[in-house]
């Protein structure tokens, strides 16, 4: 399609030839560039991945329902007795998730009155956007589970959720690795109060590596003080020796810190500008425009000590409710045909999985699962600094 086709630019972008000129690319880029790429649920492995997908048809403001796993709570029965005797009905229970979207823009600089004028733009274009929504994508996810964390490790202090006594020499350690999977398997918080206990996703091996494995585990992605940190506690050599063995032929080790006692830390960076990654106590929240804003200060430590937000997670932590990709446009900017836009968008949804008894009629009202977060934890630790 030519650059300039007589249409205005509101008529140009509506038009559906347009739209896909690089949807599908871009879509592709944003998804493989993303640091929880390996994390999204794949065919035959939904209740193992961390985070569900959901594809409904959607626009900008739906409000979905998302169908959460039930649980039986009657006590069934024993001995001889009719089937009757232990029924229980199947309780349908849901996540109500409020559909968004991001998007991003991008001017020509220059004229473009040639077509290798306005393809040269539209490449470089592109290739930022996508950078961006990659990021974005990303930053969206981070900022989501961070937020209002209803179980909390504060590093040497587990007692309590209280991240303000948290001083500088609290940093990561393994005891607090230790901690938060003690609690994701007994379903306790640091009150030792009954909160969901958490499901840990599955990591197959390639059979073609040699062997086969089914290593069911927790992840837990750390920031870049914590990383530097935690390499310092003198247990740490022998999960580097477990993390780097796992890490040959399967692509959810990739940036591997180590493998202990049944968590797998991951090195993902902390959120800046540039990039996306783990969130700390001085971080400006920016989730979903629909979605509360957080106060990431309530993590703070003593005396304002900055914090990282580290994040524990298993199978199931988030829900994605997905239409389609991202949308890709260029077109003739309205007031000068000589120069011309171009832009992307995307239309989903994405929360926490959390069950509320009060959007499903007061079902499993004293439920541990009801206002708790379903699979992650926040493991707060000093930065150090």
């Amino acid at each position: 399609m030519g650059v300039f086709n007589g249409l205005s630019a509101k008529d140009f972008v509506s038009d559906s030839e347009t739209k896909i000129a690089y949807s599908k690319e871009v879509t592709r880029a944003v998804t493989a560039k993303s640091k929880i790429e390996p994390f999204l649920a794949r065919p035959g492995s939904e209740n193992e991945a961390i985070i569900k997908t959901v594809k409904k048809t959607c626009e900008l403001g739906n409000i979905v329902s998302v169908s959460l796993e039930d649980e039986l709570t009657e006590a069934g029965a024993t001995g001889n007795v009719t089937l009757d005797a232990s029924s229980e009905e199947l309780k349908e229970i849901k996540q109500f998730i409020k559909v968004d979207r991001w998007q991003h823009m991008v001017p020509s600089n220059g004229s473009v009155v040639t077509q290798r004028g306005a393809d040269s733009f539209k490449n470089r274009a592109k290739n930022s956007l996508k950078n961006w929504g990659t990021r974005k994508f990303d930053k969206v996810f981070f900022n989501s589970m961070s937020a209002d964390c209803t179980n909390v490790v504060c590093a040497g202090h587990h007692d309590t959720h209280d991240c303000s006594n948290i001083v500088q020499s609290d940093v990561l350690t393994t005891a607090d690795v230790e901690e938060a999977r003690r609690r994701a398997e007994l379903g306790v918080d640091g009150e030792g109060k009954p909160v969901p206990p958490i499901q840990p996703v599955s990591s197959s091996k390639e059979e073609n590596a040699g062997f086969y494995e089914d290593l069911p585990m927790y992840v837990m992605f750390v920031g870049t003080n914590t990383a530097r940190h935690i390499k310092n506690d003198p247990n740490w050599a022998e999960a580097r020796r477990d993390a780097r063995e796992r890490g040959k032929s399967n692509p959810i080790f990739t940036g591997a810190l180590g493998f202990w006692d049944g968590v797998l830390l991951l090195n993902i960076g902390n959120d800046t500008p540039r990039q996306s990654g783990i969130l700390t106590s001085k971080s400006n929240f920016e989730g979903f425009s629909n979605v509360k804003k957080s106060d990431l200060s309530t993590y703070a430590g003593d005396s304002g000590q900055e914090t990282e937000v580290n994040l524990f997670m298993g199978a199931g932590a988030a829900h994605m409710v997905v239409d389609m990709g991202v949308q890709y446009y260029d077109y003739p900017d309205k007031d000068d045909v000589r120069r011309m836009n171009a832009a992307i968008d995307r239309v989903y949804g994405l929360a926490k999985t959390k069950f509320e008894a009060s959007a499903n009629d007061g079902i499993l009202k004293d439920s541990v699962f009801d206002g708790k977060d379903y699979a992650v934890i926040a493991v707060v630790s000093s930065t150090g600094m």
